[in-house]
């Protein structure tokens, strides 16, 4: 007993919103507690609109007998029907704890692993992007380019994004970022190169280093011999 769908011959249909969907079919886990009862009262009525009262109260008397081995304990037959009286009275839509997006026609013999594959189709499509969307993205970030950022930038996460990084694009943003770093560090020395130069201080590799935090050698005299 579930939520009845018209699957037009198709083995399954797919709700990209999510579909209220209810069953009553028995699963390993029992029922714990008189809320579930009445939970399972809402969703035998909402299944059934047309059913009587006297099927409902027999049906639930059924699925309250521990024998019958829905249940972990049995309830009397007065704290049923009164559960029944308070299901039948107020007679509104189960609470649905997860939508269900894509629904299987149960006529249809398909294997877990197709059901798998059609739900990680409809539900987690494979994004790509081509190399020259990424490189745009990367123009609009400021400082080191990472995955996360640039993901940002394009609107999805960050193992999605990696997805279309090859190992030469992978190497190409450590080379952009080496070039980053380097652009970062030459714009801290110049500036305290230029700060020496309003204190009247000598220009020396020895006084630039004492006020930046980088020990590029190189990077450091270049620097200072272009300012001079």
């Amino acid at each position: 007993m579930e939520t009845p769908i018209s699957f037009r011959g198709q083995p399954y249909m797919y709700y990209p919103e999510g579909k209220d969907y209810y069953t009553l079919y028995r699963g390993t886990r029992k029922i714990n507690t008189i809320q579930e009862l009445e939970y399972v009262g809402e969703k035998l009525l909402w299944l059934n609109p047309e059913i009587e009262w006297e099927v409902f109260v027999y049906h639930m008397k059924q699925v309250s007998d521990r024998s019958n081995g829905h249940i972990i304990r049995t309830y009397s037959e007065k704290k049923v029907e009164y559960i029944c009286n308070e299901v039948w009275q107020k007679n509104k839509k189960p609470y649905c704890r997860r939508k269900r997006k894509v629904i299987f026609n149960p006529s249809k013999m398909l294997s877990v692993e197709e059901k798998r594959k059609i739900v990680q189709k409809l539900i987690h499509p494979k994004i790509r992007f081509e190399s020259n969307e990424i490189w745009d993205a990367c123009r609009m970030i400021d400082g080191k380019l990472t995955m996360k950022k640039i993901a940002e930038v394009l609107g999805c996460s960050a193992p999605t994004l990696k997805k279309s990084f090859d190992d030469d694009m992978i190497a190409m943003l450590k080379y952009k970022n080496v070039l980053i770093k380097k652009k970062k560090e030459k714009e801290l020395i110049n500036s305290a190169i230029s700060q020496i130069k309003k204190e009247g201080r000598s220009l020396t590799m020895r006084e630039v280093k004492k006020r930046v935090p980088i020990r590029d050698y190189h990077l450091l005299k270049t620097c200072v011999l272009e300012s001079l």
